[in-house]
């Protein structure tokens, strides 16, 4: 039989927790304002290697460099291998929401081990899982708040015995911590160097003080003995300043100041809690009760500090350092270069870091008061979050309704008259969480890609943006409009630069807020470019050549520059820029050509059926080359090679084709370090000359 009084305060921590990761499964979506375009450039890091996803590698470089702010996009990356991407997200999102207070329950629990009631501030853990930043969307820096945690608790529980097996597991507790946020690292290793000056530093002063009079011998003495300690201590932490400098002086170097909110944002900020509102103002009004709690808390547990004559506790280093953080938070600019939010980050830690400093052990009821007062607003925070989340979902469950719509091998742009506007809330108003979710629009069709997708326009994301020979233009992102296949607009601007935008799509699908637009197209193949062979099939010929070049009678010029059109031909990715020419060659469509680094693809459309394509190809005068050709994604020409000596080289493929169109990409091996040739030249280009395709049979 069923026994209440088995029950725990363990049990209660468990189903807390397992409450507060139910509503990422119940609900369909997570309404942050980044979280999508994580899972989107999770993707992308998947999908980049595949020279078939031509959109993603034209809009997209990789920045594979160590650097804080990589840990979500690893982990996003190893889910998208097993789960669909919404999936994905879900699963990264139950470890970063509920590592939270397990990080918080590990960290009382050390920092108060062999007290009553250690566990009694353990759980704030809950309200600050749920978090503005979180709601950002900045599942980094979600997973650094407990990796700083886990770090802190560690070290405070190893201190006095600091062991070479402990110092490794420290420092990867801290690497997570660096490579989830520097903010957060940057944090824990300031409060780890402030509790060991207490412990440690402290001592020495006061020995030294109480020695300066008994000559120098006797304080050197006492020094050695005291400053032992600290110099070990110092020792091992001589690496951890080295990372934080070395990133510190990086970024002074980029960037000369930051920008500050001003006092009035600061104090409003402090005082409200603002770290965990996101939705409403509701949470504001919430939070008071938080702050009423830890006020009589404080008053009770220097109540009892004094009864006991505690006067000084090796706790009292916490206090220190929500002080510290408390000035930092006051002082510190919002932003520095493109890194924001220095304030909210910094300020989600001062209350556990002052909850930290006050004792639990302060009696029966008043610890049973003060655990059952944050349990209650652990519920009513969370109680309001997930009614929130009850609210918005079907509204992203609108906003991603077209995503089915959206086909492979294809660019999209977004637009709103005011992203934080909703039915169901009228506001949100700390964050925006129909933003980003755009980016779902790129993740369940092969090679899309988000031309607004933000993480891309800053160097401490893995994906950022491919300049080579771009325009500035945010709005177009380096893409001639004409190669925007699609717009989603949500709330739809009532405005004639809008109406002006969209003059040359179609509404292909709408909602009450959402139209998704695509871009008019040719009703088929316009057969009038295309000439017959005497057999009867149809044929058509291009000259890959520098623009104004002479062109090889019956061909279709194609110079650097010619963009696809629907119906007809063209580049559909902005390489190649670059021509080739050579005057000792006799023929039109040999002597000359277009040539590039990156992949490109050259799109036709056709009609259905079964096509011999013939593409001509020649060498460089002082070096030979390699190149790889896809037709339709499947793979025609594998690391062929053309040499030095004057050759023309042809090759010819058949494909059949069903979508309507025949996209050929060519790009350079993988392998981008190749043996050099007889010239001294290493050689990671591709030369285009000529292109002939015959249909050979209808469908």
């Amino acid at each position: 039989m069923f026994n209440w009084r088995n029950l725990s305060w363990k049990h209660l921590f468990v189903v807390l927790l397992l409450l507060h990761i139910l509503p990422l499964w119940i609900f369909s979506y997570f309404p942050s304002q980044d979280g999508a375009s994580h899972v989107y450039n999770g993707l992308v890091l998947k999908e980049y290697a595949k020279h078939e996803n031509y959109q993603m590698r034209n809009a997209w470089e990789l920045n594979i460099t160590i650097f804080p702010n990589w840990l979500s996009h690893i982990m996003l990356l190893a889910f998208l291998y097993v789960f669909p991407p919404v999936i994905s997200e879900k699963i990264f999102l139950t470890i970063a929401i509920g590592m939270v207070p397990i990080a918080f329950l590990y960290f009382f629990n050390t920092v108060h081990s062999g007290e009553k009631g250690k566990s009694v501030y353990a759980w704030l853990g809950f309200p600050f899982a749920l978090n503005y930043l979180l709601y950002m969307g900045f599942y980094n820096f979600q997973l650094s708040i407990s990796f700083f945690f886990f770090s802190f608790g560690f070290w405070w529980k190893h201190k006095d015995d600091m062991q070479v097996r402990h110092l490794v597991w420290l420092y990867v507790l801290l690497l997570l911590t660096y490579l989830s946020h520097i903010a957060s690292y940057g944090l824990v290793v300031l409060g780890i160097s402030v509790a060991g000056g207490c412990l440690w530093g402290t001592p020495a002063i006061t020995a030294a003080w109480r020695t300066h009079r008994e000559g120098f011998t006797a304080l050197l003495q006492k020094f050695v003995v005291y400053l032992k300690p600290v110099f070990r201590f110092f020792l091992y932490m001589v690496p951890m300043y080295f990372v934080l400098v070395d990133y510190y002086l990086q970024s002074t170097k980029q960037h000369q100041q930051g920008n500050h909110r001003g006092m009035e944002w600061v104090w409003e900020y402090f005082w409200g809690v603002k770290s965990i509102v996101y939705f409403s103002d509701w949470h504001l009004r919430a939070n008071y009760f938080l702050l009423a709690v830890l006020g009589i808390a404080v008053i009770i547990s220097i109540g009892y500090r004094i009864h006991r004559k505690e006067w000084v506790k090796r706790t009292d280093a916490f206090l220190l350092i929500a002080i510290l953080f408390t000035y930092m938070f006051v002082r510190a600019p919002w932003s520095y270069g493109p890194g924001g939010w220095i304030n909210d980050r910094i300020h989600l830690y001062i209350l556990p870091m002052l909850a930290a400093s006050l004792i639990p052990d302060m009696g029966k009821y008043f610890r049973y008061a003060v655990a059952g007062c944050l349990v209650l607003f652990s519920l009513l925070h969370f109680g309001r979050t997930a009614y929130d989340h009850a609210r918005i979902a079907p509204e992203i469950a609108e906003l991603v309704s077209g995503t089915h719509l959206i086909e492979p091998h294809t660019t999209y742009q977004m637009r709103s008259e005011n992203w934080h506007k909703s039915d169901a809330l009228g506001t949100v108003k700390y964050v925006t969480p129909y933003a980003h979710h755009m980016a779902l629009y790129g993740v369940y069709a092969d090679d899309v890609a988000h031309l607004e997708n933000y993480e891309a326009a800053f160097n401490y994301f893995p994906v950022n943006r491919n300049t080579e020979n771009a325009p500035e233009n945010y709005l177009d992102l380096w893409y001639h409009k004409a190669v925007v296949d699609y717009v989603i607009a949500w709330y739809p601007p009532d405005t004639p630069e809008f109406r002006a935008y969209i003059a040359d799509y179609e509404i292909i699908h709408e909602t009450k807020h959402l139209q998704l637009y695509r871009k008019k197209r040719a009703d088929g193949p316009i057969l009038e470019l295309w000439n017959r062979t005497e057999e009867g099939n149809l044929i058509i010929r291009f000259d890959m050549q520098p623009n104004g070049s002479a062109t090889a009678l019956d061909h279709h010029a194609i110079g650097p520059d010619t963009v696809y059109q629907s119906g007809k031909f063209g580049w559909d990715t902005r390489s190649p820029h670059e021509d080739y020419r050579v005057n000792r060659r006799t023929t039109a469509l040999a002597q000359d050509g277009v040539w590039g680094q990156r992949d490109a693809a050259f799109k036709i459309d056709v009609p259905n059926g079964t096509y011999r394509v013939t593409n001509t190809f020649a060498e460089r005068e002082d070096a030979m080359h390699t190149l790889n050709l896809l037709a339709n994604e499947t793979q025609v020409l594998k690391d062929f090679t053309i040499s030095d000596d004057d050759e023309v080289l042809q090759h010819t493929y058949t494909v059949e084709v069903t979508e309507g169109y025949l996209t050929q990409v060519i790009f350079t091996p993988k392998d981008r370090v190749r043996p050099e040739d007889d010239w001294g030249h290493k050689n990671h280009f591709w030369i285009w000359n000529g292109c002939t395709v015959e249909q050979i049979q209808t469908k």
